[in-house]
């Protein structure tokens, strides 16, 4: 579902035919039910090597960047820099500074995430045969690896959701169906949601569920809301609040950049499960892959 989608309200103060708590409900089930399948699903194939689980994940991952890209207007890089009065303004930068920004929070959320780097050495030395593995140890920060990837993937939602209702509070029709051009559109929605979701769920089946690290009752449904609640609130504001929902998808799509990462690592064949800890990759990482980005970004601009 784009941001870009354009609806122009009535001028008369004719009703809204599709009702507030409609529009929460459709959102709600549209983004919560795919949402949970994928996360139960994926986690749930124990015959697939977990290499495959994570390549799986790396191929979704692309294309989900490249997709939320362009509801991000690709950071404005169809600004001409030259001349400078046609550069974009303060808006620009705005796109740009929320983009960095979402970088920047998944580098401190990895640094919760991950042991030391002097902790995961020991913990790779300490996992042999038999004395079992000592990353049950660092379970609960851990799991902040998959939990930084929805959390973040979710702002990228509460986008969908506010642009969502949005059009549901304008258009002149009862039917969902009928408002968001027809039953393509409904089915598109749920699938986008069931394969966020599959992301999600290969990060966290590489990093908890079969490293070892202890899984607990509330791992996935916490996931879940992180990725999928924030559609809903989304919805529950945009109903009557406008705003260009760029900025969420601009802060958003930087999840691709930690999950693409994080499934890099698991699907070399040294990363073995159970055994070896995450890397620990540090902002100068972060500060890198950014700098990467921005440096073709820039002569993007000179298009």
């Amino acid at each position: 579902m784009s941001q870009n989608i354009q609806v122009k309200k009535i001028i008369f103060c004719l009703p809204n035919l599709i009702s507030y708590a409609i529009s929460i409900l459709g959102i709600l089930a549209a983004t919560l039910i795919p949402a949970y399948v994928a996360l139960y699903l994926v986690t749930n194939l124990r015959t697939i090597p977990t290499r495959y689980i994570a390549a799986l994940g790396m191929g979704l991952t692309f294309w989900w960047f490249f997709d939320t890209m362009g509801d991000a207007a690709a950071l404005d890089s169809n600004q001409a820099i030259y001349p400078f009065s046609s550069f974009g303004g303060a808006a620009h930068f705005a796109i740009i500074f929320t983009f960095a920004a979402g970088i920047a929070a998944l580098a401190i959320i990895d640094h919760f995430a991950v042991p030391n780097q002097a902790v995961a050495e020991r913990v790779s030395l300490a996992a042999r045969p038999n004395g079992g593995s000592q990353l049950s140890k660092f379970g609960f920060s851990i799991v902040l690896i998959p939990i930084g990837v929805a959390a973040v993937m979710g702002i990228h939602g509460l986008g969908e959701g506010w642009d969502f209702a949005s059009v549901a509070s304008a258009v002149q029709t009862n039917n969902l169906v009928d408002a968001f051009g027809g039953v393509n559109a409904i089915i598109s929605y749920p699938l986008h949601k069931f394969f966020e979701g599959c992301i999600i769920a290969a990060v966290y089946t590489c990093y908890v569920v079969r490293s070892g690290v202890p899984k607990a009752n509330w791992h996935i449904p916490v996931l879940g809301l992180f990725l999928g609640f924030t559609s809903v609130i989304g919805a529950a504001i945009g109903y009557s609040v406008s705003f260009d929902t760029t900025y969420f998808y601009a802060f958003g799509v930087t999840a691709a950049f930690y999950a693409m990462l994080r499934l890099v690592e698991a699907v070399n064949l040294r990363f073995k499960v159970g055994e070896t800890a995450p890397t620990l990759l540090g902002w100068k990482i972060f500060f890198a892959a950014g700098l990467g980005f921005f440096l073709l970004y820039t002569a993007a601009l000179f298009h």
